[in-house]
């Protein structure tokens, strides 16, 4: 690839991934809030649904921004260079949690908008809950890689659009604090940091045991 192709593709990659980075900042902080318990998220879920799931918002910047992030960094990888210097530890790591979240997203975005949506179903904090208890050790380690990625790829990807953070020393200061965030709010869907009640008795608990006994 040439240089200036791969710089067409970096600035898609880039601009895309700025897009998109609005209703990841809207979904992790909900995530964050689910160390309060179940009302408060639930109330702040409501709010922001109303915004990121209105059609226009939800079809160009949530979904087309995520499939032209996830093209254009499949091609960029693909005709990246087999032999490379090392890269610097945030940029590996950066492209390491890439790599996972692009491995899941898909089935996550499955689970929790597609087929809820077309049941009429959303999961809320209740229907999460329910699938630590459900299949925990699958779900514990999923949610807990899953929110640490996001937020580490967030803070990355905005770095790298801004031009960097020039302090090391911030950077990771805003990494540890957000993933600190992202892990109690884990514990919050968990049942360790909040009640969770009876979560198997919820909409999208009985959608869920519905499909597997299918």
């Amino acid at each position: 690839m040439s240089a200036a192709d791969d710089l067409a593709w970096q600035r898609a990659q880039v601009g895309s991934g700025v897009v998109f980075s609005a209703f990841l900042v809207a979904h992790l902080l909900n995530q964050a809030v689910a160390a309060l318990g179940q009302a408060r998220y639930d109330a702040v879920q409501e709010r922001l649904r109303a915004g990121y799931q209105s059609p226009p918002v939800e079809w160009l910047a949530v979904f087309l921004a995520l499939l032209v992030h996830l093209v254009t960094a499949l091609v960029r990888w693909r005709r990246r260079p087999k032999a490379m210097a090392p890269l610097p530890p945030r940029l590996r790591l950066q492209r390491l949690t890439g790599r996972f979240l692009s491995a899941v997203i898909v089935g996550h975005i499955t689970a929790t908008r597609v087929v809820p949506g077309l049941a009429g179903v959303h999961p809320g904090f209740a229907g999460v809950a329910f699938t630590f208890e459900w299949v925990p050790a699958f779900f514990w380690p999923y949610y807990l890689l899953l929110a640490v990625a996001g937020w580490y790829h967030l803070v990355a990807g905005l770095s790298t659009a801004a031009g960097g953070l020039r302090r090391s020393a911030v950077f990771w200061a805003v990494v540890a604090v957000g993933g600190a965030a992202m892990t109690a709010g884990v514990l919050g869907l968990g049942g360790v940091l909040a009640d969770v009640g009876h979560p198997a008795s919820s909409p999208y608990a009985r959608l869920l045991l519905g499909l597997v006994r299918r």
